[in-house]
């Protein structure tokens, strides 16, 4: 363990400050400036130099972004940094985006400062345990027998803040050759650590689709375009997309999430809105859902003479590499004891770190922070026992100096 928890331990009051701050200041998509340059500060205070990741947002993502009610975001501002030198390379990451939502009142005494701004996702959490896993790091620099690398994210909400930061080329210079990432989990006992081997997220497609008719008195439908009667078919083609062209022993968990349009019962209006997100896990059937999705789409809004703008944007399933899990369940225990890293069922969320195993073996895990009956992950009463952040900056640390080792 090289006294890694006792190392955690000491710096465990600054770890909290960190996380504290992070939450009253929260950001949120890819352009998070004040929580990049605070990231930046802390690095530079323990002598890791570091840089932005992610450059510029191209334009079909902000356009999305902005169609879905994000403001427009042109940069993404993660940052990564390196300890160690040489080979073998393992990037540890930790996003530290927030979600666009409030939290109850007089939850926490360091509530958010920002109205419809919130960490409800716990990457407040993440961002300060992965700073105090650098701290121990750069402590124990000369003992590593390679790289670490720092991967600071935004826009995991998003669902592809990770894909900007590889376009950006966080998986080179140097080359990483696995990755290993902590997510909280409020519904986990404190202390405990959940992991899935193999798929262990759904991948997200999402559909965003304005639909653009005539509008006129409801007495002349005859001379008007009517979007929300399309919006309506559209709404039951896609619900029953899933029952009829999907084995019934496959996963499809398809959402029309949003219909909205209109003003009044005596008008037909000119715009109608829907959206649909679609989870999968097969990956035949998620090709046939994409394939299927925009035809229902165009032939549905064609057929009653309507128009459309289609927005859409995806993200992959993440899998856990099961030989890396194999070899970083060890090391978990080590920190957090044996008997405490438990395997569960794949997560039915999605993870966008699924950018990251698309390149190399990685894996994910879930730090419990609560227990059984707990305010689950995005409730505005979900709330993070400080007391295990120290685990997990210590299990971050020790999985990158135990594998670099096992692996130099």
């Amino acid at each position: 363990m090289k006294n890694i928890l006792e190392d955690a331990v000491r710096i465990e009051n600054q770890i909290i400050i960190d996380r504290r701050t992070i939450h009253q200041n929260p950001e949120v998509g890819f352009y998070l400036p004040n929580t990049a340059d605070y990231v930046r500060e802390k690095l530079a205070e323990m002598g890791i130099p570091s840089k932005l990741c992610g450059g510029t947002v191209d334009n079909k993502t902000r356009k999305s972004f902005i169609f879905a009610g994000y403001p427009d975001m042109q940069f993404s501002t993660g940052v990564v940094a390196t300890i160690g030198s040489g080979k073998p390379c393992i990037l540890l990451r930790a996003a530290k985006d927030k979600l666009p939502m409030d939290e109850s009142d007089n939850l926490v005494e360091f509530a958010s400062k920002k109205q419809n701004a919130a960490h409800m996702c716990g990457h407040d959490a993440h961002t300060a345990m992965l700073l105090g896993a650098a701290k121990i790091l750069k402590d124990k620099e000369a003992q590593l027998k390679g790289t670490v690398k720092l991967m600071f994210q935004t826009g995991e909400e998003c669902g592809c803040g990770a894909r900007l930061m590889v376009e950006n080329n966080i998986m080179k210079n140097p080359e990483v050759d696995a990755a290993f990432a902590i997510h909280i989990d409020p519904q986990t006992e404190v202390g405990k650590i959940v992991y899935t081997s193999g798929i262990m997220s759904a991948a997200m497609d999402t559909f965003m689709l304005k639909i653009k008719g005539k509008g006129g008195h409801s007495s002349m439908p005859q001379i008007c375009i009517d979007p929300l009667l399309i919006a309506n078919q559209l709404y039951t083609a896609l619900n029953l997309l899933g029952a009829r062209e999907v084995d019934p022993r496959e996963t499809v968990a398809l959402t029309v999430g949003k219909v909205c349009g209109g003003t009044a019962s005596n008008i037909i209006p000119d715009v109608a809105e829907i959206a649909v997100g679609i989870r999968t896990f097969n990956r035949v059937v998620r090709e046939h859902m994409l394939e299927r999705v925009p035809q229902i789409i165009e032939h549905t809004v064609k057929m009653w003479r309507g128009e459309y703008e289609l927005i859409d944007f995806h993200t992959p399933s993440t899998y856990a590499d099961e030989k890396l899990c194999e070899e970083m369940i060890p090391y978990i225990e080590q920190i957090i004891g044996v008997g405490n890293v438990e395997a569960v069922d794949c997560s039915t969320g999605t993870e966008d770190f699924g950018y990251i195993t698309e390149n190399v073996p990685g894996m994910l895990v879930y730090l419990g922070t609560g227990g059984v009956g707990k305010e689950p992950l995005h409730s505005p009463d979900m709330v993070v026992d400080e007391s295990t952040l120290k685990f997990g900056a210590a299990v971050y640390a020790n999985c990158a100096m135990e594998w670099l080792e096992k692996n130099n």
